[in-house]
């Protein structure tokens, strides 16, 4: 895999830089005839690039010579953007990482400030160092937030979220904030864990990224005051606004699981735009996304369609993250000493590259990677996710024992939830499924009713949840423990049985989670699935999302958790778990 990349320049690498720029050393890579989007100036100038180890030396119009070895690409006509960065992502969204990075790369995107999530709960202590070390060594550049606690509560949590693991991650140059805070309210209230261990981040120089869907105006002060510097979660201008009155960054989110941009445009005027305090993040969007429309490229397309100045979208996605991130003497914009990542573009309106440059290589032209990636062993570092041979009978999803009214799950969207207390009948009348979450060693499940997912699925199983057991959904208790078995079969995935055959399955053996397979496969995957359910009465925009979500005891209003049914705003449970021994 090679040698992990340093991400600060060494002596030696000032040194060979200086000789290049003064024209007494030939550069590894020329680029000539371009215009430069100078992202400092915030102008367009004509300028020559000049590359030494992977570093620019020079960025500006005086003619160098190029050696014999040296590499000169023509771009006269051509734009010449720094790389996009992606402040916050998860990087296990479906595929494995390094499937990821070969879908982004050629998109444009040369950095990723990742999500930990499941490097905690799915790499044992000692091997998680090394995963952030091979990912480090792809040409996508890898950053990290560390969660301080995991995404849903989980029964596994404080073996696997510790104080000693999490203070020997924050120590590592790569990881440069930590987060996303999706337990905001125990930040409020004054958790002494959480404000603790937020304690040790900052003292330890790093970022506190904050999600805070629906805070009010005033309670962001108290969470500001605890350390939070930064939040994605704003779906209004006027959401945006009081975060930057609060002192927080903001990241302007529009992706799969939120298209938000066209209501949060109206904060991109004026000063604010030029603040240094927005960026662009689609907050990780499924395979099928990604391969339908982009990622950071299809965020810039988007902010120009909406009017927003070009110069401050295009820093939005460059070094309005790297200088929020302490990385702007390093990335986010062409200039001497920096990391050559950089997009060659047809114009400003069209941000997907024509070539894009990595480490000071050209790593895909027309959208299509042109250097080889390591194979990752995912398979040797990940936990499986089942951990023997227990397998689910029909009983386990009976409607015995509900009380009636059941406190159920109504679906809003895709992923926000209500309360309905629905009477419990053999059958359930149309639209009214049968929900469990379950644990994978058959120790305990938790049950209820779901509305407003879809009309008629006989059995539908995945292990898309967070973690944290096997969520197995249906009108029929045989096709449930069918789908439910054959999920754990797998060792994760998505599983469809109807009248006992089952109609579809996606294989997810890394942890529960990911696909080997590339994006274009798994996209088309998804596809299928959503189509199969969209017959059946599925209505709402990425399925994905609604089955990660139902489990998210961080978002409004009724979610099935390890603990039961929980309601997220009084913070209780509503209909306990069941333990089966």
């Amino acid at each position: 895999m090679g040698a992990v990349k340093r991400t600060f320049r060494t002596l030696e690498e000032v040194r060979a830089l200086m000789t290049v720029g003064r024209g007494q050393a030939a550069p590894d890579l020329l680029i000539v005839g371009g215009t430069i989007l100078n992202v400092y100036s915030g102008e367009l100038h004509p300028g020559t690039i000049a590359v030494a180890g992977g570093r620019i030396a020079y960025v500006r119009d005086r003619a160098l010579t190029a050696g014999p070895q040296t590499t000169v690409i023509d771009a006269r006509g051509r734009i010449l953007a720094p790389g996009y960065i992606d402040p916050h992502t998860h990087i296990f969204a479906l595929c494995s990482p390094d499937q990821l990075a070969a879908a982004l790369l050629p998109r444009g995107t040369t950095t990723v400030v990742a999500d930990t999530l499941m490097l905690l709960l799915a790499t044992p202590p000692e091997v998680t160092p090394q995963v952030m070390d091979a990912l480090a060594a792809l040409p996508m550049r890898h950053f990290w937030f560390l969660r301080l606690h995991a995404q849903s509560h989980s029964p596994d949590e404080t073996t696997l979220v510790t104080d000693a693991r999490l203070e020997g991650l924050v120590q590592r140059e790569d990881v440069r904030t930590v987060g996303e805070l999706t337990r905001w309210p125990q930040v409020y209230a004054g958790d002494a864990t959480v404000l603790t261990r937020i304690g040790r981040a900052l003292a330890a120089g790093r970022r506190v990224e904050g999600h805070l869907p629906g805070v009010s105006a005033d309670r962001l002060q108290v969470v500001a005051a605890a350390g939070v510097s930064s939040d994605h979660e704003a779906i209004t201008a006027e959401q945006a606004l009081a975060r930057l009155r609060a002192g927080l960054y903001v990241m302007l989110r529009h992706g799969s699981i939120r298209p938000d941009l066209p209501a949060l445009a109206e904060l991109v005027t004026g000063a604010r735009a030029f603040s240094g305090r927005l960026m662009l993040t689609p907050d990780a969007s499924t395979p099928t996304f990604v391969e339908t429309y982009g990622n950071i490229d299809y965020m810039l397309q988007t902010a120009l369609g909406l009017g927003i100045e070009p110069l401050a979208a295009y820093q939005m996605a460059t070094i309005n993250p790297a200088t929020y991130y302490a990385l702007d003497e390093e990335l986010g914009g062409l200039a001497p000493g920096r990391r050559a990542d950089l997009v060659v573009l047809e114009d400003l309106g069209r941000p997907r590259p024509e070539m894009v440059i990595a480490d000071g290589r050209v790593v895909a032209r027309d959208g299509r990677l042109t250097v080889a990636l390591p194979a990752l062993p995912w398979e040797r570092w990940l936990r499986r996710f089942t951990p023997g041979a227990w397998r689910p009978t029909s009983g386990m999803f009976s409607l015995d024992g509900l009380p009636s009214p059941a406190p159920a799950i109504h679906l809003e969207d895709t992923v926000i939830t209500s309360r309905r207390d629905l009477a419990v009948t053999d059958p359930l009348p149309p639209g009214i499924l049968r929900m469990a979450l379950l644990d994978t060693a058959g120790r305990w499940r938790c049950r209820t009713l779901l509305s407003g997912f879809a009309d008629t699925v006989g059995g539908l199983a995945s292990s898309i949840s967070n973690g944290v057991g096997l969520i197995t959904l249906g009108r029929s208790a045989e096709d449930m423990a069918a789908a439910a078995s054959r999920v754990l079969g797998l060792g994760g995935g998505v599983v469809l049985v109807d009248d006992g055959a089952v109609q579809f399955e996606l294989p997810l053996p890394l942890a529960g989670m990911a696909s080997r397979e590339p994006i274009p496969a798994v996209a088309a995957d998804l596809e299928r699935l959503t189509a199969i359910l969209r017959a059946r009465g599925y209505r709402h925009q990425e399925l994905a999302f609604t089955l990660l979500f139902l489990g998210f005891d961080s978002l409004p209003y009724v979610r099935l958790t390890y603990r039961g049914v929980w309601d997220v705003m009084a913070r209780r449970v509503i209909l306990p778990r069941e333990d089966l021994g």
